[in-house]
């Protein structure tokens, strides 16, 4: 071969196409590939003679035999990875090491020593080598071993024995090197992608289904499928196995990554001490409870507050719905059971933990408007969970726990879920419901269970998070700090439920009940703000606009609408007749009040204000004119008329009774109590008449 172009024509370039291909199809379908380098004495130049067979290099040959670049020993170094300049070290093995088989290999250098040593100090090999055989197959001389190899023979021991001591006593060197290699399937390229498109779905197609779509498709002439169905269903395993993340991210979503691929974060729950973080979070009970007020039996919500320190339940509530109302009187029975408040309160992210009753600035807080925090008030700080994150919540485990040792144990348990659905459930089950009779227990009782499961069955059982202590012991054995005390009342007063009403003369109509107190009285029609607390409706603090208490009311009874017919009741006869008379004492105390203050402006009025009206000889020209017909001249009877009206106004007052003396010298009493002294008669007469007209008229000066 003269020139190198004449090399080209001896290449067989299909071949080499197909060879190629088939190397990338290999790969592709998750085949090992090693390149070694080339031997110091292989030559170093072009190849470009034939084979023996007449074939050219196909191309893993050729990636075996790559190009060596000599580099001089004195070029410098123009970079180093070290910011310091100090040298590198990886801890990454040089070679794969099989540490899977690091017991055998173990058992078996340790028996190569034993031989080694029993063969040196021994007065004959050939006798000792049947005896090392004949010990080893009974199991006598390495039990360990034979349970990995089991019987060998003679050869096979020294076999043994001597590659220990060609590698210098590497005991990897006696395990087989194709031991715990993967193999890869002989499944075409094809077949591999049209599997993973059916399987990295959120349908979840089953192995199965999917290599049956693919026969199926093969026959119709879809496509060419050489593979068996049982090695297509191991390659399929063998991918969820090695590609385990992507699995679960295509089929079952980023939550599921989350909770079983990503890694957890590790806490080191021994730096908390009781009272730092309390957990608060809803649970739906998985058995009825009697409603009381509709006396129907339905699932409740448990409103749980957990001590994190202690894993100890703290407070509890049980409410229709989870809200804002019944997570403060967990709180409230959580402060009040301790003694004092937390540092921390970790809070589910739901829209209940979020209301403004909870984590609005305490800055921004008015008794009137009602839009400050709880907790601010408190010295509380809150943190939120993720949403959807579980792990986040430590108080998970427990109802989990809450919900394998005690609700199910109750009769009216419905299941954890739809498939966990007890028999007494099922449709059409008869046997069940009559033998095992399900009563839900009411809201009173449920609360008691509760309470003695978590005091004396969880609460006295060793707990794995604390290592092994009692939750009980360790919530109990914590004092209060001084600084996270609060005094019940100012607790009260921060924990009960607060709106803004308008006060009637009906009363507060709150939650379909009235409130009244006599002192109301005085605030009808104006804006008022009531505290009260959900778990106690009979009362209700009272308060005005700028935060002045006014009265405690009490719920209002209702009467009987005729209590006429109710004649046997004398009860309902006593309470109405009260009613009425304090409704009247109340009128008879405003009407009093009313004159009292009448006068009071009055006298006032009179005292310090004059008088704005005319004198009487002042003309009243705006009322008063001439009369457009005079009066004629008054008469003699007109002019007697007026002075005897005149003289009977100015009469002397006289007694009852009047002594009388005559000249005779006898007394007459003369009763003054029957004389008629009112002019009644026509002719203006006075009766009796005891002196003339002129005597009269001369007695009052008139002449």
């Amino acid at each position: 071969m003269e020139r190198i172009d004449n090399a080209y024509e001896l290449v067989n370039y299909a071949k080499l196409n197909r060879s190629a291909e088939k190397a990338a199809l290999q790969l592709k379908a998750g085949a090992q590939y090693k390149i070694r380098q080339m031997e110091s004495e292989a030559p170093k130049m072009l190849q470009t003679e034939q084979n023996a067979d007449n074939e050219p290099y196909s191309i893993p040959d050729i990636l075996n035999k790559p190009d060596v670049i000599n580099v001089p020993e004195n070029m410098p170094v123009l970079y180093n990875s070290h910011p310091y300049g100090l040298p590198n070290y990886s801890m990454e093995p040089q070679e794969k090491e099989l540490l899977s088989c690091l017991p055998e290999a173990k058992l078996l250098g340790a028996f190569c020593e034993t031989v080694l040593n029993r063969i040196e100090s021994c007065s004959s090999k050939t006798d000792e080598w049947k005896q090392i055989v004949v010990e080893y197959n009974r199991g006598m001389l390495n039990p360990g071993l034979f349970k990995f190899r089991g019987k060998r023979s003679e050869r096979a021991i020294r076999v043994w024995v001597e590659k220990y001591l060609e590698s210098n006593r590497d005991m990897f060197a006696l395990i087989h090197k194709g031991k715990h290699q993967p193999r890869g399937r002989k499944v075409t390229y094809i077949e591999q992608n049209f599997l993973l498109n059916m399987l990295l779905r959120p349908q979840q197609i089953k192995i199965g289904s999917a290599v049956s779509t693919l026969k199926s498709y093969e026959t119709i002439g879809r496509l060419e499928s050489p593979s068996s169905v049982p090695t297509l269903k191991r390659w399929c395993d063998d991918w969820e196995k090695n590609n385990k993340a992507i699995w679960t991210q295509a089929r079952l979503g980023s939550k599921a990554v989350q909770e079983t691929i990503v890694k957890t974060i590790y806490r080191d729950n021994n730096l908390l001490n009781v009272g730092d973080v309390w957990v608060a979070d809803g649970h739906v009970l998985a058995f009825d409870i009697l409603n009381p007020k509709t006396g129907k039996a339905q699932r409740m919500t448990m409103i749980m507050v957990y001590d994190w320190a202690s894993r100890y339940p703290v407070g509890a509530t049980l409410a229709y719905t989870e809200d804002s109302q019944h997570i403060q009187i967990a709180f409230r029975n959580a402060c009040l059971n301790w003694g004092g408040v937390p540092k921390y309160v970790y809070l589910d992210n739901g829209k209940a933990f979020r209301s403004k009753l909870f984590h609005e600035q305490w800055e921004a807080h008015d008794l009137e408007a009602e839009m400050g925090g709880i907790f601010p008030r408190l010295g509380i700080q809150v943190a939120f969970a993720e949403s959807y994150n579980a792990k986040a919540k430590i108080i998970e485990r427990f109802f989990k726990t809450f919900q394998e040792r005690f609700e199910r144990f109750i009769s009216s348990f419905r299941g954890a879920s739809i498939a966990d659905k007890p028999a007494t459930l099922m449709r059409n089950e008869k046997w069940a419901k009559k033998m095992f009779e399900t009563t839900p227990p009411t809201i009173e009782e449920a609360m008691q269970m509760i309470a003695f499961f978590i005091r004396y069955m969880y609460g006295e059982s060793p707990h794995g998070g604390l290592n092994d202590r009692k939750p009980w012991d360790v919530y109990s054995g914590s004092l209060v700090p001084d600084d996270r005390k609060i005094a019940p009342k100012r607790l009260n007063f921060l924990m009960m439920s607060s709106v803004r009403k308008t006060l009637r003369n009906n009363g507060i109509v709150l939650n379909k009940l009235m409130y009244w107190d006599s002192a109301l009285i005085e605030h009808i029609g104006k804006e008022i703000l009531i505290r009260y607390d959900l778990a106690d409706a009979r009362w209700i603090i009272v308060y005005d606009l700028q935060d002045n208490y006014i009265c405690q009311a009490e719920v209002r009874r209702a009467q009987d609408p005729f209590v006429h017919l109710d004649t046997s009741n004398p009860i309902s006869q006593s309470e109405l007749s009260k009613e009425i008379n304090t409704n009247k004492r109340h009128q008879r105390m405003i009407e009093k009040r009313t004159k009292q203050v009448v006068r009071q402006t009055q006298e006032v009025v009179d005292e310090y204000v004059k008088p704005l009206l005319l004198p009487m000889n002042e003309p009243n020209p705006t009322f008063i004119q001439p009369p457009m017909i005079e009066a004629p001249e008054p008469g003699t009877e007109q002019l007697v008329a007026t002075l005897e009206k005149h003289a009977m106004q100015h009469l002397p007052k006289l007694e009852l009774s009047e002594v009388v003396r005559p000249e005779s010298g006898r007394e007459h009493i003369i009763d003054l109590t029957n004389l008629n002294l009112t002019n009644d008669d026509d002719d203006d007469e006075i009766k009796p008449k005891v002196k003339t007209f002129e005597e009269m008229l001369d007695s009052i000066g008139i002449k």
